[in-house]
């Protein structure tokens, strides 16, 4: 398969819905969220550059302080979440799951050149995944649908490059497809 028909970020990646600065009330940005129903929000500065999620976990956090403490409020930059990585807009599919797999994140942003230009969550990588299953079957690349072995599902990429180090180049070519 050619590595171009591999979807990246820029075609899988959404408009971010909404962002927070991080002198915002806690309490404004948990309406906010709540009101444009998403889990989280990036937190961007006054020129755009991306300092991390607000995540619905996040604000659950407050709560449960708040249980056993007098309520409390506070800006955003208090309670984000930092992003150790982030999607870039010309990232695959594959190093993408390899992000998702690593963090705690549902939504990731996408940067390019340090500045958000988008957000990807699983519900993006699952379409990602469907159109690549597409393009390999219209390739001609039989797609196992069904499967009677035993599958050893990895957990990460590098699990799935020791897999398929035991594997033998005939057994490579029947799972993954021949390049041309």
């Amino acid at each position: 398969m050619d590595a171009s028909r591999i979807p990246t970020a820029r075609k899988l990646m959404e408009k971010v819905p909404m962002t927070l600065s991080p002198g915002m009330s806690l309490v404004d940005a948990i309406e906010a969220l709540a009101q444009t129903h998403v889990s989280a929000a990036p937190v961007v500065d006054e020129d755009g550059g991306f300092l991390g999620m607000l995540t619905d976990k996040d604000c659950l956090r407050i709560v449960s302080v708040s249980a056993f403490h007098r309520p409390r409020g506070g800006r955003v930059a208090d309670f984000l979440s930092p992003v150790s990585q982030a999607v870039e807009i010309e990232m695959d599919l594959f190093r993408i799951a390899e992000i998702f797999l690593t963090s705690h994140f549902t939504v990731l942003p996408v940067l390019e050149r340090g500045k958000l230009v988008g957000c990807i969550n699983r519900e993006g990588l699952l379409n990602g995944i469907s159109f690549l299953t597409k393009v390999l079957e219209d390739e001609g690349v039989k797609v196992e649908r069904e499967s009677s072995e035993a599958v050893v599902r990895p957990r990460s990429i590098g699990e799935m490059q020791q897999a398929f180090a035991k594997l033998s180049k005939e057994q490579l070519v029947r799972r993954v497809g021949r390049r041309s």
